[in-house]
């Protein structure tokens, strides 16, 4: 017996960027990887939920992954008149 997933490929978006994933789930962790390079420990990343705040992922937080989701990352300390280096 195959499970229907187990060749599907997920088309999702991280700050615009697109990736092709093949894990149902995903790790906070496992999602700061993908990007080249990988979001630092200066960003926090979110996952985009639609009709609701969008939630703020540790590197444990396990997302269910699908096609067409969004992630988005953010400074983690925003300081005021602060230039990123």
């Amino acid at each position: 017996m195959t499970n229907k997933h187990e060749n599907h490929e997920f088309h999702i978006k991280i700050d615009r960027e697109h990736f092709t994933v093949h894990q149902q789930q995903m790790t906070g962790a496992e999602l700061r990887a993908l990007p080249n390079p990988p979001v630092g420990e200066k960003w926090d990343l979110y996952e985009v939920v639609p009709g609701h705040s969008d939630r703020l992922l540790s590197d444990n937080d396990v997302v269910e992954i699908h096609d067409g989701q969004r992630f988005f990352t953010a400074p983690r300390h925003i300081n005021p008149g602060m230039v990123e280096e």
